[in-house]
């Protein structure tokens, strides 16, 4: 007997991040399709090839390209984490996205891993407006390495806040959400670390990558996934985010 065509259909995958409101941002280095060699998208990535640039998967058309050398383009890796591709970034790589929005509060997701020789501020995921990324009242990086040490903070007013621990070479999941009076960062949807803080700036510039305004020191080891809400979560909503990108990448959230 021919078995039903309904039946021969790939299952729903359920949740993704457009299932909550305020996507404004998704690059997904698991999904080739989305990747390319060249910082127009043209071509087909290959293994320990450099990848220039990531269609925005949230339809808010924010590609993240890097437009110099391949040098300084991450590569990618296939089967870089629970046999999905990862991003490598060597400490000199980095990627961009030239898009306007203005934050009053935010919510970022990262899946990543970090080297013990990764640059103090390093970014993980950093923004910005024309001049630099922290230099103005209102300014506020998400996500990066706090001064040489094994943690996750936010830059804000002058310095590190929120600071998260992490563990060196060992694949995390990282929310900084910033309710417009507070940041409050997690690893691994764990308890927060928080600092208060308002937010309220027009950033033109967006990076994944990234280090100090001088740009010569960057992260280190692997970066798979960042997704980016232009508004604070509810903790449902995170929940819900945090216990996806869980399962995708295999990382253990509360």
């Amino acid at each position: 007997m021919a078995m039903s065509p309904r039946l021969l259909r790939p299952r729903a995958t359920g949740f993704n991040p457009k299932s909550i409101s305020g996507l404004i941002g998704w690059w997904d280095f698991s999904d080739a399709s989305t990747l390319g060699p060249t910082s127009s998208g043209t071509g087909t990535v290959s293994n320990n090839g450099p990848i220039k640039y990531v269609k925005d998967k949230s339809g808010a058309s924010a590609a993240m390209v890097q437009t110099g050398a391949d040098s300084v383009a991450p590569t990618y890796l296939t089967a870089g984490q629970n046999n999905l591709s990862v991003a490598g970034f060597d400490g000199g790589d980095s990627m961009v996205s030239t898009f306007t929005r203005t934050f009053s509060a935010q919510t970022v997701f990262a899946v990543a891993r970090m080297a013990s020789a990764s640059s103090s501020n390093g970014r993980l995921f950093t923004q910005s407006d024309a001049g630099n990324d922290f230099g103005t009242t209102g300014h506020y990086i998400p996500l990066q390495r706090e001064v040489a040490s094994e943690s996750i903070s936010s830059y804000a007013s002058g310095g590190g806040r929120a600071a998260v621990s992490v563990t060196y070479d060992t694949w995390f999941l990282a929310c900084s959400r910033h309710t417009g009076s507070e940041i409050q960062n997690r690893i691994n949807n764990g308890s927060a670390a928080t600092y208060s803080h308002t937010l309220s700036k027009e950033f033109t510039r967006f990076g994944i990558g990234e280090g100090l305004p001088s740009f010569g020191t960057r992260w280190q080891n692997r970066i798979a996934e960042i997704v980016l809400f232009s508004r604070s979560l509810t903790d449902s909503e995170m929940n819900a985010v945090a216990r996806w990108l869980g399962k995708k990448w295999n990382i253990a959230v509360a």
